[in-house]
Parts: structure tokens; sequence; C-alpha cells
């Protein structure tokens, strides 16, 4: 069995060895996303669709090998298939990167590419030759076939129908900020951004990190590239997939085919609305954020319900820590389900809700401690974003008329399945405890006046599909079960069509026209990201109303800085340059806004200028029903029109 294994691995390898310039590759091709067709290419069809599809699966696989051997040598008697999921990807997510900058320091090597995809095949076979013993008890496999199929054809199916958003399409803002995340802790050996880094300093933090540290394994393995970030996505909906699938049978073990094919379809629809709806950009959504996220907090509540629910409070507190560390909501979810469970157990369960609950405030305090910690040294600055003072002011202004956002959880998981937090009669202990959850989660965000989108609700579109396949009337009758699902996820995707598909690709023409003429320091060269940014804001203005983004193009300063600072992929003339402002101006050029640390962004021809400023009419791909305009996002303030926004603080008194 070792043997095998070994030689499983060593395929592995191979294949990513042998495919990990596909990002590079992918990058020089990114013409074909302007082509006639970019959803199937005929001519590059075996590359697009097989070659890159095969390598970042083993890429995906060979990045979780580390810590599922780990997890299979560690185990107990009664450790399940979902055990060993959850406690391998743990121990991959965090310690693979961690030890890759770990022996960057120490050895000097830069562990990218090959140097980083041997080590992790080291990592496995020491694992693996460590614990020799542990291989030949095969029984935690046995009836999960169907489980494995589908946590294989689920991500590969992902990538093939939006292979075009994966390979090719720009990053917007969020993405921008985690493509330079990974590239950070990639080269500084750790995901925090140094003292004095201006805005892009904010994230990540030890409580927002998760996703950087997938995103720098698969950054490390492929390069800087954005589908290299975006692949990242892929290990996360697959372990995904196989512990909800253990979640969804309260009475079986073995699998059956009409349950894989409902929930894999609704990750699927979960997926492509993902994809194409949650942003602050008013054209695209980028997969690089908020999607790759999202997997992974949901894997750390789950978790830790699984866990809390077995009184296994160790393995509780690390895996919890997927979902803790990623974003505020975790933890918002855990003490909603924790509340839940303490209403629904008799006798009370005091003891284990009070362990339970404290472990997880602990996990958040010593995160915050490290986080003073790294500050008081000077090693990062302490974030504001999601500090007392920004949440309160999330939560002053409610509303209770934004009706539409009913569909933002509604229809990610096909209808039927939030539908299904009615039937209480039908549900057990845990799938009641998950409904008052959902419930209590959906009434927090909903009434939210501003800056809520689609992305706010993820946890209520994947738990209600716990909900409904634990329905003890789908559990007797699995096929008319599917027959539904599969009919309200046809009407969800249809409702969630967008007006185009075609991915968005604007600013990588206006960054390629874009040429530094000036030197700066090795990356991460804050004060240029910051100064550029700055430029760029200049002679784009940020845009925070509906008003305005009919007038102007909407540049995004941190995206085209990063596309900027990409190679141009084909003879570009250039139309602005960044300067010295000693450098004097040729004839026909200006000085668009104001200077910034002695550098100036000059333009070539102020019509192209004019031209560029004033593109407003961009091709959209957020579906109308998720679309959210800019004067919700960006609102502030009590207000009467359209719909009544109430001031909380100053109905109570204290303004």
């Amino acid at each position: 069995m070792v043997f095998r294994l070994s030689l499983f691995l060593i395929v592995l390898t191979g294949i990513i060895l042998v495919g990990q310039d596909i990002a590079a590759t992918l990058s020089a091709k990114a013409a074909l996303a302007d082509g006639a067709s970019p959803y199937f290419v005929t001519d590059e069809a075996l590359f697009l669709y097989i070659w890159v599809p095969l390598v970042a699966l083993s890429a995906s696989a060979l990045f979780l090998a580390p810590g599922l051997i780990l997890a299979w040598a560690v185990r107990t008697p009664s450790d399940r298939f979902e055990h060993w999921l959850l406690k391998g990807f743990t121990l991959s997510l965090f310690g693979v990167p961690a030890i890759a900058a770990l022996v960057q320091v120490v050895s000097g090597i830069q562990m990218t590419e090959t140097a980083f995809i041997l080590l992790i095949l080291m990592l496995c076979l020491l694992s693996l030759y460590l614990f020799p013993a542990h291989y030949f008890e095969p029984q935690m496999f046995r009836g999960k076939s169907w489980d494995i199929i589908g946590m294989i054809l689920l991500p590969l199916a992902v990538l093939l129908l939006m292979s075009p958003k994966f390979y090719w399409e720009v990053l917007n803002d969020d993405g921008a900020h985690s493509f330079l995340n990974a590239m950070l802790f990639i080269i500084r050996g750790l995901p925090f951004w140094p003292p004095d880094s201006g805005a892009i300093g904010g994230y990540p933090t030890p409580k927002m990190m998760t996703e950087t540290f997938m995103q720098a394994g698969f950054m490390r393995i492929f390069g800087p590239y954005e589908v290299s970030i975006r692949l990242a996505y892929l290990p996360g909906i697959s372990i995904l997939f196989g512990v909800m699938l253990a979640f969804v049978r309260p009475t079986k073990t073995r699998s059956n085919m009409q349950t894989v094919f409902g929930l894999g379809m609704a990750l699927l629809l979960f997926s492509f609305v993902m994809a194409f709806n949650p942003s602050y950009n008013p054209y695209f959504a980028d997969i690089a954020l908020p999607m790759v996220r999202e997997p992974m907090i949901l894997l750390g509540v789950l978790g830790y319900i699984l866990f809390f629910s077995e009184q296994k409070f160790g393995w509780m507190a690390a895996v919890s820590t997927l979902g803790l560390l990623t974003a505020p909501n975790g933890i918002l979810l855990i003490g909603f389900f924790l509340i839940s469970y303490f209403l629904l157990t008799r006798p009370f369960p005091i003891r284990q809700v009070i362990v339970g609950g404290g472990i997880a405030l602990a996990i958040l305090i010593l995160a915050s401690l490290f986080e003073m910690l790294l500050g008081r040294f000077g090693v990062m600055n302490q974030s504001t974003e999601f500090n007392t003072d920004s949440i309160l002011n999330r939560l002053r202004f409610i509303s209770i008329f934004e009706t539409e956002r009913t569909l933002f959880w509604l229809l990610p998981s096909g209808i039927l399945p939030s539908l299904a937090l009615l039937a209480w009669p039908w549900q057990d202990k845990l799938s009641k405890a998950l409904t008052l959850s959902v419930i209590a989660y959906v009434l927090f965000f909903y009434i939210q006046a501003y800056r809520i989108l689609p992305h706010h609700f993820t946890p209520a579109m994947i738990i209600p599909l716990i909900v409904f396949w634990r329905l003890r009337l789908v559990q007797a009758a699995p096929t008319p079960a599917l027959v539904c699902a599969l009919s309200g996820l046809a009407v969800s995707l249809w409702i969630s069509w967008p007006e185009t598909l075609r991915p968005f690709t604007l600013t990588r023409n206006l960054a390629d026209r874009i040429t530094f003429e000036v030197e700066s320091g090795p990356f991460p060269d804050t004060e240029e990201i910051n100064a550029v940014q700055t430029l760029i804001d200049e002679a784009f203005p940020p845009i925070w109303t509906e008003a305005e983004l009919e007038e102007r193009y909407m540049a995004g300063a941190l995206s085209v800085y990063v596309h900027a600072r990409m190679p141009t992929l084909k003879d570009t003339a250039a139309d602005y340059f960044i300067r010295a402002t000693d450098t004097p101006l040729h004839p026909g050029e200006s000085i668009i806004g104001d200077t910034v640390d002695d550098w100036v962004l000059v333009a070539r021809d102020s019509a192209i200028y004019e031209s560029d400023l004033r593109n407003a009419d961009q091709p959209i791909s957020i579906a109308p029903v998720f679309h959210v305009p800019f004067d919700i996002i960006f609102g502030r303030g009590a207000r009467e029109a359209p719909y009544p926004v109430w001031d909380i603080a100053r109905v109570v008194g204290l303004r």
C-alpha cells in the first residue's frame, strides 16, 4: 500500500512538474478571451480543456496530500471519512505554506515552482514512511465511491464550465489585493503587510488570512498569474462537497448516486453564482475573492459543528480556525449555532456550550493578541476594517425593505433547499439547529442598510442543502427528491443568468498602455503601490454613486496597477506614463492630476484620456437579480426615500 501511494504521488508530481508552466501559457493566450467563442476554443481544446484541468486537479491533490497523509496516520478508530477530510485539509492549508516559508528563510532557496513541488512530495513521502503500519486499513473508504467520484468531478466541472473566468478575466481590486497578498507571503515569509503600507496593509490579518495561505501555495506552484490564485478554489469546493455528503446522511454511511448528483449540481450552481455576482466592482466579480475563501468559512463552521457534537474539542479548535481566521461571519455563525443547539437540547448542555463557545472565543482572542504583538514589534499595522467601531457602524443603519436580498440566498442553492427550512416537523435536532442558525444569520445581514452583497449570505446558501437532504421524506424517496431539486436548480439558473458571460478584459487593455519610467524598489514596494494607486485615482476618480457610474469608467486603481506591472503580452503603444516630476513633457503630452511623491501620471493625448475616462458603457456580467446599486453599497445615513432607513443610534438616543 505504501509503495502504491508513493507511486501515485510521484505520478502527480511528474504531471505538475511538466505542467507548471500552464499559468504562463494561459496568460500568453489572454487574447482568446475576446475571441468569438471564449468558452470553447477549438484550436486549443486539448490544452485548455484536458491538459490544464489535469494539471490543476493534480496540483490540488498534491497540495492537500501532506495533511491528508498525516491525518490518516494519526487517526483514531472512531474517525470517519469526513473527520479525515477536515483534519487533512486543515493541516495542509496551514502547514504546507508555513513549512515552505520556513525552509525558504533557513535555506535561502526560493520555494517556488520545482523547489516547492519537490518539497511537497518530500513531505508526503516523509509522512508515508514514518507511519507505514497505518496504511493497510481501507475501511474508512468503503461505501464512499460515489463521494470520491463527485469530489473529483465537481471541481473539474467548475473549471471547465467557467474556464474563461478562471483563465483570462482581469483582476478586480479585491482580486488584485489577493494577488499581492500571495506574492507578499512568498517573498516576505509572512502574509502580513509591513507598517506604513497604507490602505493595502489592512488585509490580511491573523483573523483574515486562510485564503492567502491557499493562494500563496498555488502561486508557488504556477507563478504570479491571475489563474494561479483562482485555481485555489478547487481544493476547497472539493473537500466541502465530501464533508457535506457526510452531513446529509444521518442514518447511512454508504454513498448513493441521487444525493451525490443532487448536492453536486447545487454546489455547481453555487459556484456559478459566486463566480459572476458578488463584487464591489460594478462590471464583474472575480473568482479570486471572495469566491476562493467561502468554502473555507463553511468547512470551519461545519468542522466545528461536527467535532463539537462529538465533544472532540481539540480537533474542534483546530478545524474551526478555517472559519474563525477567514472572516468575521465564522464566529457569527458558530455563535448562532451554539444558541440554537442549547435551546433544542434537553437537558441543557451548559458545560458543552460553555466549553465550545469559550474555545472559539479564545481562538479569536489569541489571534487578536498575536496581531497586537506583531504591531508592537513593527511587523504589521493593526487593521481597522472589522474592529468594533467598524462593525457598529455597519449595524447602525437598518432597513427591512430590501426584499430582493431574499433571492441572494434562495437562488444559489436552487430554491427548494431554502424552503426546506420550513419543514420543521420533518427535521431532526441537528437540522433544526442549522435552521435556526440560518434564520438568525440571514436576519443579521438582511436588516443592514448598506454594504451588503450576495456573498454575505453564503452560509445561508449552502447550509439549507444539508437540511433538505437530511429530511426524512427526502431520505425515504431520494429519486423524486432529486427530480424536484433539479427542477429548482433549473429555475434558479434561469433567473441567475447574467446578460453576458464574457470575461471582463478592459482593465488589461488600459494597463498595457501604461509605461513606468521611474525606478522602484524590490517587491513589496509599498511606496510605489500607494503612489501609483493615487495617481490612477487622480486620473480615474473612484465612483460611489450610480449617477457617477453612468458618466465615467471605474478603473479600479489597484487592479490597474497590478496589470500594469505584469509583462505586456503584445506590442501596445503607450498612452500613459508614470514619470518623475522633473522630466520634461513631450509635445502634446499633459499631466493628469497632482504630483504624488515626486511622480506624475502623463497622458500622451488628452483626447485618448478623455475617451478612456468617459468609456462608461461597459459589459456587465453581474446578473440583474444579484445587482446591488452603488447607492446601496456605499450609502450612508438615515433617509425616507425610496424606502426608510433608520439610524439606530438616533432611535435609542445616542445621537
